[in-house]
């Protein structure tokens, strides 16, 4: 039997859920990133103003959404 991690009973952080909600979240944010760059690609090929706009303004979206999830997303 292992000691608790710290004098007050603490539980340990090494538990088997953390690991796959980091993979989880860093999928998500794979994702979003994809998402963001299909939204830049279509912005660039937008016949107006405003679906340029609109499209980079969602693509933006996606990216803060996804510095959310994983921050070290945006350096992959």
């Amino acid at each position: 039997m292992r000691a608790p991690a710290y004098l007050n009973g603490a539980k340990h952080l090494d538990s088997k859920k953390l690991p796959e909600a980091r993979r989880h979240s860093r999928d998500t944010a794979e994702s979003l990133r994809e998402q963001a760059a299909a939204c830049r690609r279509l912005a660039a090929a937008a016949r107006t103003r405003a679906g340029t706009t609109s499209l980079s303004a969602l693509a933006d979206h996606f990216d803060d959404q996804a510095r959310k999830l994983d921050p070290m997303s945006m350096f992959r």
